[in-house]
């Protein structure tokens, strides 16, 4: 089922799951059992918060994004009526009963702020449009606190259609895709990886794919140079993904959540209109997660270390 086009989805909602006034209760009550026990809301782990009522809607998200599609929107949590604190608790207790909430940078932040700084290095710190690409962990999260005046959608796509596109039209290039790139780990307070990483790889149940753009320009500018079918075969894989009917676009509001699985996912932005005023700027909440019970990562397809993912030592298989 991670094999699958965008205007097809457009014709389906079950992959949008509404929370229910119980259920935003339970998560209320969470946040104040985290808050009252003094834990930062990225120190959460599951042993922390009780859900019981929405523990079976979370076992099918898990499901749906293992062996479904692969991505998940849950809709319905009220922001305005909360603090960007107890937002932040809501959306750490949901990521610790999916996975272990694992750091995003070298400075080891857990909970991530989408929001235009005008940085370049990485995807999340700067505005406009974004480019296809996954983030290196299993599970990326992304809870909308504010969207933009205009534009901002969330547009995805099943890499797995990419690549079998790819295989009837250009499979030279592929050959290209599954070498792989060297990486830039800068962002981690790393050199570039002296090894490739393909872009598509087997996996143990089904291919698999890893795709930084950013981290490959970057790897060239540490001494790694790219070929002009190297950049044929990264440009061709954008322009498959954003084809009409290949990718899909989410309305993304304030309030959803959105969950995607990097092994099968790309993930990318339009370009947007953002409100002039810094504090009602689009904002979005992000978690990268760390599934311990999914089949082990093939090796070829590893960015970091085993141990390096969270200044916890957590085992990214």
């Amino acid at each position: 089922m991670a094999v699958w086009n965008g205007n097809t989805q457009l014709l389906k909602n079950d992959w949008v799951l509404h929370l229910n006034d119980g259920q935003i209760a339970e998560l209320e009550e969470a946040a104040d059992s985290v808050r009252s026990s003094g834990l930062k809301p990225d120190e959460v782990t599951r042993s922390d918060v009780s859900l019981p009522t929405l523990t079976p809607t979370l076992e099918k998200v898990k499901q749906e994004l293992k062996q479904g599609r692969g991505f998940v929107l849950v809709r319905g949590l009220p922001v305005a009526g909360y603090t960007s604190d107890e937002l932040g608790t809501i959306f750490c207790a949901i990521g610790a009963y999916l996975g272990i909430i694992v750091s995003q940078s070298a400075q080891g932040d857990r909970l991530g702020h989408v929001v235009d700084r005008g940085e370049t290095d990485r995807y999340y710190s700067a505005g406009g449009p974004i480019e296809f690409h996954m983030d290196p962990v299993d599970v990326v999260g992304l809870l909308c606190l504010r969207a933009a005046l205009e534009g901002g959608q969330s547009r995805i796509v099943s890499s797995l259609a990419v690549h079998n596109v790819m295989l009837e039209e250009r499979p030279d290039l592929l050959e290209t895709l599954y070498r792989g790139f060297h990486c830039s780990r800068r962002g981690h307070g790393e050199r570039a990886t002296e090894y490739r990483i393909p872009v598509f790889a087997p996996g143990q149940n089904a291919m698999e794919s890893y795709f930084l753009p950013i981290t490959i320009r970057q790897a060239e500018e540490e001494g790694y140079p790219l070929s002009d079918r190297d950049r044929e075969a990264i440009e061709h894989v954008q322009s498959v993904a954003s084809r009409p009917g290949i990718y899909l676009d989410m309305d993304f509001r304030p309030g959803d959540i959105q969950l995607l699985n990097n092994r099968v996912i790309f993930h990318a932005r339009t370009d947007y209109r953002d409100n002039p005023d810094p504090d009602l700027r689009r904002h979005l909440l992000r978690l990268w997660l760390m599934m311990p019970d999914w089949p082990a990562r093939p090796d070829v397809l590893r960015l970091h270390n085993k141990t390096d993912r969270a200044g916890g030592g957590v085992q990214s298989a």
